[in-house]
């Protein structure tokens, strides 16, 4: 486990302990199924997939932000995946962008319910979880919309 990883989790866990200290276990247990709630309502589950070349995801957009992002930046255990390599299609788009294609005079529009697709190239696809973190530079305020979640690849579906 890459060391910097190592920190993060360590100062989430810290970030844990203070706030049961200060609001109690019950306040901490409820957080914790708010976050796991939006964790599967975002992501759509066992979407990370094995494609020739790398991997793909969806995202679904439930009501919780929507507007237009003039940036998209994503990490593949905590590495930064190369703009010209991050792919993304919204649903019913028949053609994908690449993230530096995305600006603020090419904005990624996002509506509710409408998914969004991922495709990462050259992304080391090793048996395991692994973390993918999203990061969507709005517009509108808050400036940074981020997600992230963990799972397993699944491998590359096959042709009929």
């Amino acid at each position: 486990m890459p060391l910097h990883r190592f920190r993060g989790d360590v100062e989430l866990l810290r970030e844990g302990i203070a706030l049961i200290e200060e609001f109690g276990l019950s306040a901490a247990e409820r957080l914790a199924s708010v976050a796991e709630f939006l964790e599967h309502s975002v992501y759509e589950a066992h979407s990370l997939r094995e494609v020739p070349g790398g991997v793909t995801f969806a995202l679904l957009n439930p009501p919780l932000r929507v507007g237009g992002f003039s940036a998209v930046r994503v990490r593949w255990d905590g590495v930064a995946v190369p703009p010209d390599r991050a792919f993304v299609r919204r649903e019913g788009e028949a053609v994908e962008r690449r993230s530096d294609e995305v600006s603020a005079t090419h904005l990624l529009d996002l509506a509710p319910g409408r998914r969004i697709d991922f495709r990462l190239e050259g992304t080391p696809v090793a048996p395991g979880h692994h973390r993918v973190r999203v990061e969507l530079q709005n517009v509108a305020i808050p400036p940074l919309v981020w997600f992230e979640f963990a799972d397993a690849v699944a491998p590359a579906r096959r042709a009929p």
